[in-house]
């Protein structure tokens, strides 16, 4: 009979094994471990922990820098953050205004509307647009820096001496009332565009351009004389915070229509609701929008800003405080 042999693991590779074995239990758990460690170290873990939702979680940290997560962590949970996070033009920085725009339940459980009771928006608009304030209060020097995006409007102000230097006398042919002065590129601008609606049967025709501060003074002056001032200033700037003064803005109505009731229904105000941005101005004071610019509705009003400019702010579809405040000052 045929003896086989029987052969047996000397005893360090016999240990060796045993290693190999263990450690391929032992690695997969550490590492584990490690990752259930570290994952607890991130920003991630640390809002699901404060009780926000795995949807919120997620757009929280694709919307914030590093340095704004980790700041956000310095807050208690709050259900409304995630709703303003949401926000197309959100800001962080404005966070805190946006939040003393809505009552929690703790606050005052009687006013609570729950999240769904705002707009949150709209909220995010009026914030970022220092509309929160009152008018005309915590006011800020116009940043001439912005060249033709400058703003001024009832936070922003010009100042009693400003004046631009490139003012041009424009030509009868385009208005009517007395002797009327704008900028330059205003001026060119302007004929161009009432070339392309002349060509189509619409004679556009300007009420008013270039507006000194003395001159707005006496403007504001007869507004708040004839019916005080809340009236004026629904209609009005205020000296050194008025548009006319820039050399930027002008009045247009038509040759057939200078009634600013009724201009928003004629046909010139249709061609330039569709058109102005193409030659770089902008519907100024668009309906519905008191609460950020501070104005009543003014159809007949168009600021200039140059062609690149007035068609992104036109594509956004929101007032240029708006478009300033997110993309230009932001």
């Amino acid at each position: 009979m045929t003896k086989h042999k029987s052969y047996k693991l000397k005893k360090g590779p016999k240990i060796f094994l045993i290693m190999l074995v263990c450690l391929a239990i032992i690695v997969p758990f550490i590492y584990k471990k490690v990752q259930e460690y570290l994952y607890k170290q991130t920003n991630e873990y640390a809002l699901l922990q404060l009780g926000y939702k795995e949807d919120d979680v997620k757009n929280i940290l694709d919307k914030l820098s590093d340095e704004e997560e980790d700041n956000l962590l310095t807050y208690d949970y709050n259900e409304f953050i995630p709703m303003f996070i949401q926000a197309k033009y959100f800001m962080y920085k404005n966070l805190d205004g946006y939040l003393d725009q809505v009552i929690t339940q703790e606050e005052d459980f009687f006013k609570y509307h729950g999240t769904d009771g705002y707009d949150y928006d709209e909220i995010v608009a009026i914030v970022n647009t220092h509309a929160d304030r009152n008018f005309y209060t915590d006011t800020y020097k116009t940043d001439f820096s912005k060249g033709y995006g400058i703003l001024c409007n009832k936070f922003y102000e010009l100042g009693s001496d400003y004046e631009p230097d490139d003012l041009v006398d424009i030509s009868i042919k385009y208005y009517y009332g007395g002797p009327k002065k704008i900028r330059s590129e205003v001026y060119e601008a302007f004929k161009n565009m009432w070339s392309a609606a002349y060509d189509e049967g619409i004679y556009l025709i300007i009420d008013s351009a270039y507006r000194d501060y003395d001159s707005q003074v006496r403007v504001y002056k007869e507004k708040e004389d004839y019916r005080g001032i809340s009236y004026a200033d629904g209609i009005a700037a205020r000296p050194g915070f008025s548009e006319h003064q820039t050399g930027l803005s002008l009045d247009i109505y038509s040759k057939d229509n200078t009634v600013s009731e009724s201009f928003k229904n004629s046909k010139a105000y249709s061609w330039l609701t569709e058109n102005a941005h193409k030659y770089g101005f902008i519907l100024r004071y668009p309906d519905g929008k008191k609460k950020i610019t501070g104005f009543n509705y003014e159809s007949w009003h168009y600021r200039y800003l140059g062609v690149d400019l007035a068609t992104k702010v036109y594509n956004e579809g929101i007032t240029f405080d708006e478009y300033y405040a997110f993309y230009l000052d932001n």
